[in-house]
C-alpha cells in the first residue's frame, strides 16, 4: 500500500527523534487502522529496534525482544539477554552516546505476560534514559488498555509520555489520494463502506468496478471482509455475542438506549458496559445535539462505516452469500439501497470537508466546535434535523449535505434557513453540500448571498 496522509503525525515522531533528549511516545488505535504503517515509515533509515509484543509467556517476549536486539546490533544468533533489565541496561548504553528509537509494538500482549513491564519501564523513563537519545514507543490496538493502562493516571508510566498518538482513520481526502484512479462518487462510497479504515482501503482494486469491489470484499465467503466485523469483535471484546446482538438493534433502527436494552432483552443498567466498550472502540457513537448540553436527546450511531456496511447488508443475507449469490444480493439488495446507506457516509464527508475549510481559512471565522443538531421546533410543532451545526466566536454556520441523483434545489436551502432562525445568532451561514450539483433556481437564490454557499461534491474534492 502507497504511504497515504498522516503528515501530521510524522511530523511529531520527527521533531521527536531530532530533540536529541529521551522521548517516549505512545501510538493507539484500533486493529488494520496503520499503526505499523505509520511506525515503519516513521524508521526508514533510522536506527531503531522494532519488538512486537506476543501472546505468549515472559520468556518467550523476552526471547523475541533479545533478538530484535540482537539484529539491530549485528549479533544474531546470540543468546538471549538473562533479563529485560539486563536488555534495557544494552540499550541505555547504546542510546547514551548515538540516536536509537525503541518500538515496542502491540505493548497490551508485553504487558499481560510480563505484568511488571509497566513499573520497569517508569524506572527507565525516570532515570536511567534522562540522559540518553532514546526514542521509546509504545504500541497498541487495545483501545482500553492504553488509555487506561499506559496513560491513564493509575499507571505506573502516566504523565512520562511526551506525546500521544491516536491514529484514527483516513479522512475522505486520504481515501481519495489512494483510489485517485476512480470516480470520486465511487471513492466516496468505498470510503464510507471502508470506514476509511487503511488495510481495508488496502483490499479495493481500482482497476475494477465498485460493484466488483463490494462483492469481492463482502458478498463474497471468502472475501477479505466478509467476517472482518464477527472478527474484530471476538478479538477485542468478550461476550461478542452480546455486542453483535447490540449492533444488531442499532443498525435496525433502535438509537435511544431504552430502545437497545428493549430490542435485545438485556437489563437497562447492564447495557451501559457494552456501549462504551464499542465507543471505545470507535464502532459505535455517542451523539448529543449540538448547543444542548445535558440533553437527554442521546443517540447511539454506528459510526465505524465497515460496521454499517456489514449488518445492513452481509449479516442479513449471509445465506445467499454463502451459496455463492454474492452478485444477485449486490444488484437486488444492495445497489437500490446505496443512496440510503450513503446518508451518513456522506455527512462525514461532509464533516471532511467543513474542517480542510476550517483549517483553510474560508469559513466565515473561527468555528470553536461542530456537530449535529436535532430536537423540537415549537413554533411548527415538530422534530427538526441538521447535518451540521457550527458554533464560531459570534456566528452559527448550518450545514445541509443531500447525497441524491436529482439536483438540489432552493427549497433545500429555504428549509436549512427556516431551521437557523431558531437559534439566536449575530448572523448566519449557511453550506449545501449536494453529490449532484443544484438547480438553476438554488444557484440563482444563492448569488449575491455571502451568508450561502452552494459546494457541487465532485467539482469541490480536487481543489478542496
Amino acid at each position: 500500500m502507497n504511504f497515504i496522509g498522516r503528515s501530521q503525525e510524522l511530523k511529531s515522531l520527527e521533531a521527536q527523534f531530532n530533540s536529541r533528549r529521551f522521548e517516549f511516545s505512545v501510538i493507539y488505535g484500533r486493529r488494520r487502522i496503520g499503526k505499523t504503517w505509520l511506525i515503519r515509515k516513521y524508521v526508514e533509515n533510522k536506527p531503531a529496534v522494532y519488538f512486537t509484543g506476543l501472546e505468549a509467556g515472559a520468556a518467550t517476549n523476552l526471547d523475541s525482544m533479545s533478538k530484535a536486539v540482537h539484529r539491530f546490533s549485528g549479533q544474531a544468533g546470540q543468546s538471549s539477554f538473562r533479563s529485560f533489565e539486563a536488555l534495557f541496561d544494552y540499550l541505555t548504553g547504546y542510546a547514551r552516546t548515538s540516536p536509537l528509537v525503541f518500538i515496542i509494538d502491540e505493548f497490551p500482549y508485553l504487558a499481560g505476560a510480563a505484568p511488571e513491564i509497566s513499573s520497569l519501564l517508569q524506572r527507565y523513563c525516570d532515570h536511567e534514559w534522562q540522559n540518553t537519545r532514546l526514542h521509546l514507543v509504545l504500541c497498541g490496538s487495545s483501545m482500553s488498555f492504553m488509555e487506561r493502562q499506559v496513560l491513564g493516571t493509575k499507571s505506573p508510566l502516566y504523565g512520562r509520555r511526551t506525546a500521544q498518538i491516536r491514529l484514527n482513520p483516513f479522512n475522505f481526502f486520504e481515501t481519495r489520494a489512494l483510489l485517485s484512479s476512480m470516480t470520486v462518487e465511487d471513492a466516496a462510497i468505498l470510503h464510507a463502506a471502508t470506514g476509511g479504515v487503511a488495510e481495508y482501503l488496502n483490499f479495493v482494486d481500482p482497476s475494477h468496478s465498485l460493484a466488483d469491489n463490494l462483492t469481492e470484499l463482502f458478498l463474497n465467503g471468502n472475501g477479505r471482509l466478509f467476517e472482518e466485523p464477527s472478527n474484530l469483535l471476538k478479538q477485542e471484546l468478550r461476550e461478542p455475542r452480546v455486542y453483535n446482538d447490540i449492533l444488531d438493534a442499532i443498525a435496525n433502527g433502535a438509537s435511544k438506549y431504552n430502545e437497545i436494552a428493549t430490542k435485545i432483552h438485556i437489563q437497562s443498567g447492564a447495557l451501559s458496559r457494552y456501549l462504551d466498550a464499542l465507543n471505545d472502540l470507535g464502532i459505535t457513537e455517542k451523539e448529543q445535539p449540538m448547543l444542548s448540553p445535558g440533553s437527554k436527546k442521546v443517540v447511539y450511531r454506528i459510526e465505524d462505516g465497515c460496521f454499517r456496511f456489514w449488518y445492513r447488508f452481509v449479516m442479513p443475507n449471509m445465506d445467499a452469500i454463502m451459496a455463492g449469490l454474492g452478485s444477485q444480493v449486490y444488484d437486488q439488495i444492495v445497489a437500490p439501497a446505496l443512496s440510503s446507506f450513503m446518508g451518513q457516509g456522506f455527512e462525514r464527508i461532509f464533516f471532511d470537508h467543513f474542517d480542510r475549510w476550517s483549517q483553510n481559512g474560508e469559513l466565515p471565522g473561527l468555528v470553536t466546535a461542530r456537530g449535529r443538531w436535532w430536537g423540537n421546533n415549537p413554533v411548527d410543532r415538530r422534530e427538526e434535523e441538521i447535518d451540521l451545526l457550527g458554533v464560531g466566536t459570534d456566528f452559527l454556520v448550518f450545514g445541509e449535505a443531500k447525497w441524491r441523483n436529482e439536483r438540489t434545489d432552493v427549497g433545500v436551502i429555504q428549509d436549512l434557513e427556516r431551521k437557523g432562525r431558531l437559534f439566536p445568532a449575530v448572523s448566519r451561514h449557511y453550506l449545501l453540500f449536494s453529490r449532484s450539483g443544484f438547480t438553476e433556481g438554488a444557484e440563482r437564490y444563492a448569488e449575491g448571498r455571502d451568508d450561502i454557499r452552494l459546494v457541487a461534491f465532485g467539482l469541490a474534492t480536487p481543489g478542496s
